[in-house]
């Protein structure tokens, strides 16, 4: 086994298609993968067609946002994606990301950038994000990259930054088992927390249903693993895995490079499978 569980499609705000992305993955000589693109779950039917054609193991999923002021991204394994609940909030979502980057666009433009809300709408295939808008910024030669853009343009302080609408950690906790998935805590060392604060926080997430913390991440480094781990074990939460993929060139990472040190990958990703079979034997 081989395996990532974060990789996004031009369902949210990755480059490519979800059929590609599962060729991709298999081509990186992955043999599970999920695909959890941001509030939508709309790639999930392609991608299970492809990865049923070329025998990949896919694990339909969504990343939730979550948070306000700190944004904090909630992964959820094995959703139903016909589930109602989930999908009005991803419509929900979908919709305050639109009115979001139309705020960004005008704040921009105010601030002298020419850049335009159609050529963002037609970089965003899927759900509109602010990699769109940082896209957008790049094209027009505001910005030598995607990160330089965030960095100069759309992150808190800048002059085309707007907050998303609050959602509660709990809420999106919640969602998730109600559409039949486990809920699994993305990137925790991107919370930027102290580690007191941070296991004091997850505590409180692991008493409201949290079921998994992603240990291995491109942000974790290795001398972050050891507090995760311990907070994992001492919580009996699940682990994974991923690479956090948006497409060549969009970040400075590739599918499956997170696997290598992914300590007990094939236990833990075997884990995950089984309480998810266990859970979907249930309904």
């Amino acid at each position: 086994m081989k395996a990532d569980l974060h990789l996004h499609s031009t369902a949210s705000d990755g480059t490519l298609t979800p059929g590609e992305l599962v060729r991709a993955a298999q081509g990186a000589g992955m043999t599970l993968m999920a695909i959890t693109d941001h509030d939508s779950v709309g790639g999930v039917p392609e991608a299970e067609e492809v990865a049923e054609s070329c025998g990949m193991q896919l694990i339909p999923g969504v990343e939730l946002s979550c948070g306000a002021g700190r944004e904090v991204h909630v992964l959820g394994y094995g959703v139903d994606i016909r589930h109602e609940g989930l999908l009005a909030f991803c419509a929900r979502r979908r919709q305050e990301r639109n009115d979001r980057a139309l705020r960004m666009v005008s704040q921009l433009q105010e601030a002298g950038c020419s850049i335009s809300f159609d050529v963002v709408h037609e970089m965003a295939r899927g759900v509109i994000g602010r990699p769109h808008v940082a896209r957008a910024l790049v094209e027009a030669g505001y910005a030598s990259s995607v990160q330089d853009a965030f960095t100069k343009y759309l992150v808190p302080g800048k002059c085309g930054y707007v907050p998303k609408p609050e959602v509660r950690v709990t809420d999106g906790i919640r969602l998730i088992h109600e559409a039949g998935g486990l809920a699994v805590l993305a990137h925790p060392m991107q919370l930027k927390m102290s580690d007191t604060a941070l296991i004091s926080v997850m505590e409180e997430w692991v008493s409201s249903g949290l079921d998994g913390v992603e240990i291995y991440h491109p942000s974790t480094g290795n001398q972050h693993v050891a507090l995760l781990q311990r907070i994992a074990a001492e919580n009996r939460l699940l682990i994974t895995s991923g690479s956090d993929f948006h497409g060549p060139g969009v970040k400075d990472v590739s599918i499956g490079q997170e696997w290598p040190r992914w300590q007990n990958g094939e236990e833990d990703a075997g884990r995950l499978l089984d309480r998810l079979c266990r859970m979907h034997e249930k309904l």
